[in-house]
C-alpha cells in the first residue's frame, strides 16, 4: 500500500484508492503515530479541523470502517481495534 498525503493519492496493489479528505486526514494521524494505541478522542481531536468542523464519534467509527474496506485485504491489516481504548496502525500486519 502506497499513501501520498501532500497529493492525496493513494494505491493498493498497483491500483488507485479514493478516499475522503477526512480519510485522509485520520490515516495521517494513524501513520504518523504508528504503533501507538490512540484514542477515540485523541483521535477526535486531531480530526477537529481549524474550521471547527467537529467530527463525531459515530463518524470516526465509518470512518475507520470505511477505509478498512478500501485498503484491507483477507491476507493484511492495517488498522487494529484496541478494544476499550482506541485504534492503533499496523501497517499491513499478516492476518
Amino acid at each position: 500500500m502506497y499513501i501520498n498525503f501532500s497529493e492525496l493519492s493513494a494505491c493498493l496493489a498497483g491500483q488507485p484508492i479514493t478516499l475522503t479528505s477526512l480519510e485522509y486526514r485520520l490515516l495521517k494521524v494513524l501513520t504518523r503515530n504508528s504503533q501507538t494505541v490512540l484514542t477515540r478522542q485523541v483521535l477526535l481531536e486531531k480530526l477537529w479541523d481549524a474550521d471547527e468542523n467537529y467530527v463525531d464519534e459515530h463518524a470516526l467509527t465509518t470512518t475507520i470502517s470505511r477505509i478498512r474496506s478500501k485498503i484491507e485485504t483477507n491476507q493484511h491489516s492495517y488498522i487494529k481495534t484496541v478494544y476499550g481504548m482506541g485504534y492503533m496502525w499496523i501497517g499491513g500486519a499478516q492476518k
